[in-house]
């Protein structure tokens, strides 16, 4: 080397050693996370959260490295994500910084709350760490920063204020001299061992303490990992203390230095007033101690970009320890000391904000009003609608509002003029040109309003009984059977909301034999009607009539009955010969709203089911049962979910703005749901013929199921009740 290398310039006086502040740099997804982990877990509390950041040398002549956050930042993952991350970080040459998040619930209290003794705090536990000895085995502590931050979920705004404490010491440290690690008077001879060493040291695992700091031999270049014992007993002048600094200025350190001298100089006069001499010079006396802020270039730990800085540790005092005061509060864009705002609803895909926020009101009303709800599962619930008009409408825009994601609409039939004023998913615009198809067009119209629904719309007639098919018909009519069976299927809950009697005994008929839940809407002029089956028993399973009264509950538990278990006439045609009037749906419009959100109610309350996984075995209450047992029962299963009670039947009116709640067992010889038809229905070699009869003819089934013998025994028994002896006259 040229021995008239240039050698770092002296001060004629030691000045203060200025150290660059530290630069926050938070990723989009550790915002979303912070959102997510505040709506599901966190609620209302304001705890303390541990996270951790990343930092890397300085790789820029200009620009510094700064203290990183992402979604990985809160260290949640599967144990081979989180290995996987460990890796990457050793890898690429980063360090990990350990944090504290403190998110508030409101704009004011982040504007009022009390900084201060959130940094006294962070400085007391400093001098803790310091003097008890943990910072020597684990020289991360030396790197803390906190995090205050308010997320205002509905705009997607956070605010957040950073502070990276550091001891403000009431002596701070000194610099001789500065320049680069290759012209240095006595270590640029082995600069390149040292960058070598350096090198090899960053690569180690991301949790060996001696990535933060480490000591250089002055003679050889030799890197080896800091020891407390070396800082006591071994000359200062013949070790340089090397550490990652991401500050890219040639005149100043970064701050992550500012902590490492003041442990030094704690450390150091620890050992002083135990007596013991530590490096050289008298006792009491300001220590000199050369540091090498470890930099790259290229990829690579550089000579000539690491500066090599002749220093003098700050004097500590009993004062500093006793009472320590803390620096450290980040300045904002302007320069400034206070907070800045993250606005990610103005970056965030528009679907993906609708998302967010079709799931906020859910989420916040676990936080004090329902914490059972499973907004989840709810969410995930498959749901297809069997009919698009006036409850269809109604019931998929309160599916919506409850979060569900999966929507189908069946429906056979095209948009009218008289439509769009009643049926809340049409305008006049899918009236024109003869009408657009309902299911294809209530799907769109819900895409529209929610982009995160996956809607779905099928146009196909449901095979009905009472209405004969053609021989020429069979294979389409046969095939819509599939098409319908394999739409239930794939579903988690079906929804009945046809307009004749018969479109519903098919789908009624499935869901039994398959354990389906299954909701029906049906209205009147002024009346409506909704009301579940059960699945998954056959009537001859379960005793007619059970309840769950040993549980002091009274719920009915038994199979539930059908929409046709009332009747003791089977569906058939109710659609020919019929005047205006009987063609069209004429309700009072107040009624498809009003039966549609009961609808969706009863099935998000069925899914809160404690019975099983099984949303159709849940207990049904009416309001007498329900009153008796808030009175009697002292357990707490009383057949109510989180969201309240499960009935079988709500039969309500607006004439007298009357509801009523009933409960009644399967009828063992129901056209729909009894063994005999489920059976006939589950026989695929045996099935074609079955349905194509029940299409074919009504009667069929009263013959079937027994139904009809009960009304000639019925009959009979009539005949042989009247009297017979004589006239009266």
């Amino acid at each position: 080397r040229d021995p008239r290398a240039r050698i770092p310039t002296m001060a004629a006086d030691a000045d203060t050693l200025r150290f660059e502040p530290w630069q926050s740099a938070v990723d989009p997804g550790f915002w979303a996370e912070l959102a997510r982990r505040k709506l599901d877990n966190a609620g209302l509390s304001e705890d303390p959260w541990l996270i951790t950041a990343l930092y890397a040398p300085a790789q820029n002549a200009v620009v510094s490295s700064p203290c990183q956050l992402d979604a990985r930042a809160f260290g949640a993952g599967a144990e081979s994500q989180l290995a996987a991350r460990a890796r990457d970080v050793a890898a690429s040459g980063r360090l990990e910084m350990p944090g504290t998040l403190v998110n508030v619930n409101t704009l004011e209290r982040f504007r009022a709350f009390d900084r201060g003794t959130l940094m006294s705090n962070a400085a007391k536990r400093l001098v803790k760490y310091i003097r008890s000895g943990r910072a020597d085995d684990d020289a991360a502590l030396l790197t803390p920063f906190i995090a205050l931050t308010y997320a205002d979920l509905k705009k997607w705004s956070f605010y957040y204020w950073f502070a990276f404490p550091a001891l403000k010491l009431d002596v701070p440290a000194k610099v001789i001299s500065r320049g680069p690690l290759a012209e240095h008077v006595e270590l640029g001879a082995v600069a390149d061992e040292i960058s070598r060493g350096c090198e090899a040291t960053l690569r180690r695992d991301a949790g060996d303490p001696a990535r933060t700091w480490w000591i250089v031999d002055n003679a050889s270049g030799e890197c080896e990992p800091p020891s407390i014992a070396s800082v006591r007993t071994r000359d200062f002048s013949t070790w340089t203390l090397a550490f990652v600094d991401p500050c890219a200025s040639e005149a100043h350190p970064g701050w992550a230095l500012r902590n490492v001298l003041s442990w030094l100089a704690v450390r150091t006069r620890e050992t002083e007033t135990a007596g013991v001499t530590a490096g050289a010079g008298a006792a009491g006396a300001p220590r000199r101690v050369r540091v090498l802020a470890v930099r790259k270039s290229a990829g690579r730990v550089c000579p000539r970009a690491s500066p090599v800085f002749e220093c003098v540790l700050p004097v500590v005092t009993d004062a500093n320890l006793e009472n320590p005061t803390g620096v450290g509060w980040e300045v904002n864009a302007k320069g400034r000391p206070g907070p800045r705002l993250a606005n990610l609803g103005s970056s965030m895909d528009p679907a993906r904000l609708a998302s967010q926020a079709v799931d906020l009101n859910l989420k916040l009303m676990r936080w004090r009003l329902l914490p059972q709800l499973r907004v989840a599962e709810v969410a995930s619930t498959r749901c297809l609608l069997l009919g698009a008009g006036t409850l269809g409408c109604a019931v998929a825009r309160c599916l919506l509002g409850w979060g569900v994601r999966g929507v189908t609409f069946v429906d056979g039939g095209d948009v009218s003029f008289s439509n769009p004023v009643r049926q809340s998913l049409f305008e006049f615009e899918d009236c024109l040109g003869g009408g657009k198809p309902k299911a294809e067009a209530a799907a769109n119209a819900l895409r529209r309003i929610f982009p995160g629904v996956d809607a779905e719309g099928v146009r196909m007639t449901i095979p009905m009984p009472g209405h004969p098919v053609p021989d020429a018909d069979v294979a389409q009519v046969l095939d819509d059977v599939s098409r319908l069976e394999d739409l239930i299927d794939a579903h988690d809950c079906v929804y009945l909301l046809t307009d004749t009697r018969e479109s519903r005994w098919l789908p009624t008929l499935m869901c039994a034999a398959k354990g389906k839940l299954l909701i029906n809407a049906a209205l009147g002029f002024d009346s409506y009607l909704v009301m579940r089956h059960g699945g998954g028993l056959r009537a001859s399973e379960c005793r007619t009539g059970e309840t769950i009264d040993e549980c002091g509950g009274g719920a009915f538990a038994g199979r539930l009955g059908c929409y046709f278990c009332n009747d003791v006439v089977a569906p058939g045609d109710s659609m020919t010969d019929r005047t205006l009037d009987q063609q069209c749906t004429v309700t009072r419009p107040g009624l498809a709203p009003i039966a549609g959100a009961l609808a969706v109610e009863m099935m998000v309350a069925a899914t809160h089911s404690r019975v099983g996984d099984d949303p159709t075995r849940t207990p049904a209450h009416t309001h007498e049962s329900f009153a008796s047992s808030r009175s009697e029962s002292t357990h707490s299963d009383d057949g109510t979910t989180a969201l309240g009670i499960v009935p079988h039947q709500i039969r309500g009116g607006v004439f007298d703005l009357s509801q009523r709640l009933f409960a009644a067992p399967a009828f063992d010889r129901c056209v729909a749901c009894s063994d005999a038809v489920v059976e006939a229905f589950s026989r695929r070699d045996e099935r074609d013929g079955f349905l194509r009869r029940a299409f074919d003819d009504p009667a069929y089934l009263e013959s079937a199921t027994g139904l009809a013998a009960m009304k000639e025994e019925v009959d009979d028994a009539a005949w042989l009740g009247e009297d017979s002896d004589g006239d009266d006259f």
